[in-house]
This record gives C-alpha cells, sequence and structure tokens, in this order.
C-alpha cells in the first residue's frame, strides 16, 4: 500500500474556475440517473477544470477526451485517466474515502483515477458556484489496485466508520492508499 502524503496540492479557487464551470454546465446536458443533477455537472466540471489547471501548471500534455463514456482524458499520448471530484463541507484526511461509482464501471476502464475534493461553504446557497472556495487534488490510483483493495458498497448500505449512506452502488479507497501526486506526476510524465 501506498503511504498517504497529506500534503496534497491546494487550490484557492476564483473566478477562472467559477466561470470555465458555469461555461461548461451551460453547454451539457443533465444525465439521466444523475443523482443530483445540475450540482452534479458543477461538481464534476469544477473537477475536470481543477485537473487541467495541475495539468498545465506541471507540463503534462493531455488531450480532451471527455466525450466518450471511457475516460475524461488521455496524458502524454499514452495514460488514460478519469477524474473523480467530491463535494466536501471538511478538507480532506487520510482516513476519508474517495468513490468511483459501479453504473459505469464496467466499461469506464482508464489507466489510472485522479481524485479531487472541493470545499463548500455551507452557508452559501446550492445555487452559487461560489460555494466552493477550495480544491484539493488529494492523489491517484491505478485502476488494478482500484479494483483489488477497493472496498465496494451496495446501494443503500451504511458505512458505519463514518455514517456514510450510500445513494449508488460504488467502490472506495481511501486516501492513504493512493498514489501522493509528487509519484504520480513523475509517472505520467515519463
Amino acid at each position: 500500500m501506498n503511504s498517504y502524503n497529506s500534503s496534497y496540492t491546494s487550490i484557492t479557487l476564483n473566478d477562472y474556475f467559477w466561470d470555465a464551470t458555469i461555461e461548461r454546465v451551460k453547454e451539457s446536458p443533465i444525465y439521466d440517473g444523475s443523482h443530483r443533477g445540475k450540482q452534479a455537472n458543477e461538481v464534476g466540471f469544477l473537477g475536470e477544470i481543477v485537473a487541467e489547471s495541475w495539468f498545465n501548471k506541471h507540463g503534462l500534455l493531455f488531450q480532451d477526451d471527455r466525450s466518450k463514456t471511457t475516460q475524461d482524458y488521455i496524458l502524454n499520448k499514452k495514460f488514460t485517466l478519469d477524474v473523480k471530484t467530491k463535494d466536501r463541507t471538511v478538507v480532506p484526511k487520510s482516513n476519508y474515502d474517495n468513490s468511483v461509482p459501479l453504473y459505469n464501471h464496467a466499461h469506464q476502464r482508464p489507466n489510472y483515477y485522479l481524485f479531487i475534493s472541493l470545499f463548500r461553504d455551507k452557508n452559501i446557497p446550492e445555487n452559487d458556484i461560489r460555494r466552493f472556495k477550495q480544491a484539493c487534488i488529494v492523489g491517484a490510483i491505478d485502476i488494478q489496485t482500484l479494483d483489488s483493495i477497493g472496498k465496494k458498497w451496495k446501494r443503500g448500505e451504511t458505512d458505519s466508520s463514518n455514517g456514510t449512506k450510500f445513494w449508488t452502488d460504488c467502490i472506495n479507497i481511501q486516501m492513504s492508499e493512493l498514489i501522493p501526486l509528487k509519484k504520480i506526476k513523475d509517472i505520467w510524465a515519463n
């Protein structure tokens, strides 16, 4: 298992991120079966924009492949990647989980998942994108490791360790089990 590096990358969100998210939301449908509708699109698109910013900052060449349902990006013409973003009211800790819904896991098989947590100010209304104040890029995992050590949950089950009741079947991986950003950046760059 990997040693979790608690010094994840934290990005203070600003008009650039919020405005780009609003534009993507306007151009995108709300998918059937979406648990949170427009809010799900906001969370997902904001996470993708944060990831793209991080790729650019670290010189990682990426191809936008979001028109497919199998992955979001191709990195350095070599690695497929999907971004999974979680909405939180607290900053992440090493024992927190990251989730991959299982409703599309059979056909969505990227080489890696990149996990991002959005810190939301719960005092700002849900219809205001500026409620998301900070993004934390917490790490990545390859799909083989996720499948072998991730914990699967069924819809309706409750995780007794944190009280989470699952709205859909999913596979969870703790942040302490993720590949730290410095290491994954080196893997993707080579």
